[in-house]
């Protein structure tokens, strides 16, 4: 066997050690965060319906916690995964990109409305976008999760999510926003975070 063919035979060995269908091993971090993300949102529109005895101003200490501890979590839970097998595999490393990119991409577009709204006055109910932008994030990257790892059945949070970005801004200003918001994480984000976490493989040996 000449050098060219092992060459060959490596990299497609390579290529389906890195397969498609190896299986998803994030679920965790949508089952945190997702959680999370409903509580917050939950407690959020307590807040805006005026049925928790706080002042509005306290939305802010929702969501630093809601930070704070998916921070802390997110370290914990994410020891040992890399010695999980198919953790390198294309689709994974691709789904941990595309999350990384939309949860950078919130967490920036939420410090520029932080700069709008206390610097130059804009309107507040610019946090309420945050919802959308938020759900288009999730949308995307469902859909790409879903186009790489084979799972087909992943499709249904990310159009879930597409439909929900295209309909918050209707409920801009109100509660209703907020509660709604938390059962569509819950649907598109906690049940298939926990069905992904089910099936995930053991350590490699």
């Amino acid at each position: 066997m000449n050098a060219h063919a092992e060459q060959d035979i490596a990299w497609l060995k390579s290529l389906a050690e890195s397969g498609a269908q190896a299986p998803l091993i994030g679920g965790r971090y949508l089952l945190l965060w997702g959680g999370l993300s409903v509580l917050a949102t939950f407690a959020h529109g307590l807040v805006v319906a005026g049925l928790l005895p706080v002042p509005m101003a306290s939305v802010g200490f929702i969501w630093l916690v809601y930070g704070i501890a998916g921070g802390v979590a997110s370290r914990l839970i994410g020891s040992g995964l890399g010695d999980k097998p198919g953790a390198t595999s294309a689709a994974n490393r691709v789904s941990r990109a595309a999350w990384t990119t939309v949860g950078f991409g919130i967490f920036g577009y939420v410090l520029a409305i932080v700069l709008w709204t206390s610097a130059f006055g804009a309107p507040v109910l610019l946090f309420d976008s945050i919802l959308t932008i938020a759900f288009f994030g999730y949308a995307f990257a469902f859909s790409v999760t879903a186009a790489l790892s084979g799972l087909k059945w992943l499709y249904g949070p990310a159009l879930l999510s597409g439909l929900a970005a295209m309909a918050t801004p209707v409920l801009y200003g109100s509660a209703a926003l907020y509660f709604g918001a938390s059962a569509v994480i819950l649907t598109a984000a906690v049940l298939p975070g926990a069905a992904m976490m089910m099936r995930e493989p053991g350590k490699a040996a």
